[in-house]
């Protein structure tokens, strides 16, 4: 992935000539609202090298479904077909843990260390608070040895132990962490008593009707959408499932289970655009609210910013007047290959979720050019076309 200005760069120049090509090889099925300017977001798939996509635009009682398969190399986007989200799965873990909150579990300022086994012992946790993890502003940073522990299966505080864990004091600045959110993951199963996959399902899967899972163990892989890095390309490496998605979440593990709730659902659109619809509506689903007004206010407010992303409490927003004149709230997924995104506007209620198996990793700022030219198709083209 593309983590600086030079090497977005040298990426955006290397992508037309070593990236495979979709050109020719889509096959769509569309049902819902029809796309009346389909060629265009074909042109975006093919420009940004898309690998298999599921796109879901929803305009009040209008909603248009589009499944695009590609054949080499062969990504099948089928009805039950459901991809690992990557960092989307943050909007769940929010919405979860502020259901937690607003049933008295914990506070949203309560201090992260107290909600830990074993975090009294971290100085490294000093200061943070639930809030804090929410919204990356911990000090807490991702060390390149976060993913052997999760594979070694070592507690959570081996990495606290590290002296380079800690990159400010909390509430200073905004340094996005998984590391983070996976700590939420520990403190939802400390204070529940309950492993997080069945904690999920009963706060937020089953609520919403959703079709998803963080225990990608108990799925069919057929029906995954394997993820293809695009750049660079390796044939043959596809991924469906991660090491670590193979153990099964079947009993609490609040030491060891801070790999899932950063990146590890999997889902499909349908199930995306509930949870923004969800956070639209301000807690309530099918006339019933799930989550206070007062903290979904919380959830979409600014919270912490750099010059190139602002955030809510697990919730990116985003003011780009290229792409629509109103907010959006939402959030995007990059792992392994895929670039997924899911925004809703504030105002309107308009969503789009985009989900692949693999497509260029350029961005602009933080935001995936493959989401921005979709985004903007999408609210400025093709749902205006449908009035």
């Amino acid at each position: 992935m593309p983590t600086t200005p030079a090497k977005n760069l040298l990426y955006r120049a290397a992508l037309p000539i070593l990236a495979p090509h979709s050109r020719g090889q889509m096959t769509h099925h569309i049902s819902g609202h029809p796309l009346t300017t389909l060629p265009n977001y074909e042109r975006i798939l093919a420009k940004h090298h898309v690998f298999g996509a599921s796109l879901l635009l929803q305009e009040g009682a209008n909603c248009a479904l589009c499944g695009t398969s590609t054949a080499k190399p062969e990504h099948l986007a089928q009805e039950n077909t459901r991809y690992r989200v990557a960092s989307i799965t943050k909007m769940a873990t929010a919405l979860v843990t502020l259901r937690c909150i607003d049933n008295g579990l914990f506070a949203l300022d309560s201090e992260a260390a107290s909600l830990l086994p074993d975090g009294e012992k971290a100085p490294a946790l000093s200061g943070v608070t639930v809030r804090h993890l929410l919204c990356h502003t911990s000090g807490l940073r991702d060390l390149p040895i976060l993913d052997d522990c999760l594979k070694e299966g070592k507690p959570y505080t081996e990495l606290l132990r590290q002296p380079e864990i800690r990159a400010c004091a909390p509430g200073q600045q905004l340094i996005y962490s998984n590391f983070g959110f996976g700590l939420l993951g520990c403190i939802l199963e400390q204070q529940t008593g309950l492993c997080i996959e069945p904690l999920f399902q009963e706060m937020l899967f089953h609520p919403l009707h959703m079709r998803a899972t963080l225990d990608a163990s108990m799925l069919n892989e057929a029906e995954i959408m394997p993820i293809t890095r695009v750049l660079p390309y390796r044939a043959g490496q596809e991924l469906r499932v991660t090491a670590l998605g193979r153990h099964p979440l079947q009993k609490p593990n609040p030491l060891c289970h801070y790999g899932h709730t950063a990146g590890a659902m999997y889902t499909d659109g349908r199930s995306v655009l509930q949870m923004l619809t969800l956070i639209h509506q301000r807690g309530t689903m099918d006339e019933t609210r799930l989550i206070g007004e007062s903290l979904m206010q919380e959830m979409t407010r600014r919270q912490s910013a750099t010059p190139t992303r602002t955030y809510g409490l697990g919730l990116v927003i985003l003011n780009r007047p290229e792409i629509s004149p109103r907010q959006l709230l939402g959030h995007q997924g990059f792992a392994y290959g895929c670039v997924d995104g899911a925004f809703i506007e504030e105002e309107t209620g308009r969503a789009v979720v985009f989900l692949n198996g693999g497509a260029s990793e350029a961005r602009t700022g933080r935001l995936g050019l493959v989401n921005r030219d979709v985004l903007q198709w999408a609210l400025k083209q093709e749902m205006p076309s449908w009035t």
